[in-house]
């Protein structure tokens, strides 16, 4: 009798290798999907000197863990609502022997303390959740960010329009960053007040 246990993937990207472990229940068990790829990508052509970052709905931890290899002198927070996803991420971060990020189980902000500001907020969030959940995200992720900070989010392309407007009514202008049929990273500054 046979487990089903999914093998260690290893996948590189911005110039970091990881080799990380999955659960079948989680997004993208396989590997490194294509959208959060794409992200990953943009951040250096956006915000090359980030310093402290949120990785919001962290899964088993891709995003959160290639930004703390890349800088480790950042300062990382990965948060996830998903016991397994939390799990997954602190083994990942183990394994990988990557000190300087820190992994909170939060639904949504709840357990971020509120007069915390990050200079970078980054997801790919659960949009199969709702538009609320979306919505929420975007709007809260205002209130965190530093003074010029700066959310990227990726999405499927057929939900770029909602997205992009609801980055408009939160903080006043939104920039495409990248696509591809399957896909759009879309950011968003906050401007000095």
């Amino acid at each position: 009798m046979t487990m089903n246990k999914i093998k260690p993937i290893e996948f590189n990207v911005i110039e970091v290798t990881l080799t990380c472990e999955t659960k079948p229940d989680l997004f993208s068990p396989k590997g490194l999907d294509s959208g959060t790829k794409m992200l990953l990508e943009s951040v250096p052509k956006l915000h090359p000197k980030y310093s402290k970052v949120l990785d919001w709905g962290c899964g088993w931890g891709a995003i959160g863990l290639v930004l703390a290899k890349k800088k480790p002198e950042s300062l990382i927070t990965a948060i996830d609502s998903d016991i397994a996803a939390i799990s997954a991420t602190k083994s990942n971060q183990a394994s990988n022997k990557i000190k300087n990020i820190s992994v909170i189980a939060s639904h949504g902000f709840d357990e971020i303390d509120k007069n915390t500001t990050y200079d970078l907020i980054v997801s790919n969030p659960p949009t199969h959740r709702g538009r609320e959940v979306v919505d929420n995200l975007i709007d809260q992720s205002y209130k965190f960010l530093s003074k010029n900070g700066i959310l990227i989010l990726v999405v499927e392309s057929r939900l770029k329009p909602w997205v992009a407007r609801s980055m408009k009514d939160s903080f006043g202008d939104f920039k495409v960053v990248d696509r591809s049929n399957r896909h759009v990273v879309i950011s968003a500054k906050k401007k000095e007040v």
